[in-house]
């Protein structure tokens, strides 16, 4: 098995539409989802996970995107 890497990202609430459909137009190169956030938040935090081999194509991917999207550390739990 492979390990996979976990990077978080914020985006603006905007922005966040436009960073789905890029990340599903590279399909394969990662899997995402939104953490929990407030409706009124005006950022979406996404949690990246990657392998090994395509890490650096996704951080590739992130320097592309580095209108739209920051490269955050681990998010505090909300619970």
């Amino acid at each position: 098995m492979t390990h996979a890497h976990k990077i978080f990202i914020r985006t603006k609430k905007e922005d966040s539409a436009f960073v789905y459909h890029v990340f599903e137009a590279h399909e394969g190169l990662v899997a995402y989802s939104t953490l929990p956030h407030n409706a009124h938040d005006a950022f979406r935090d996404l949690e990246l996970l990657v392998t090994a081999e395509l890490k650096s194509d996704l951080e590739a991917l992130l320097e592309d995107l580095s209108d739209y999207v920051t490269v955050i550390p681990t998010p505090a739990s909300k619970s």
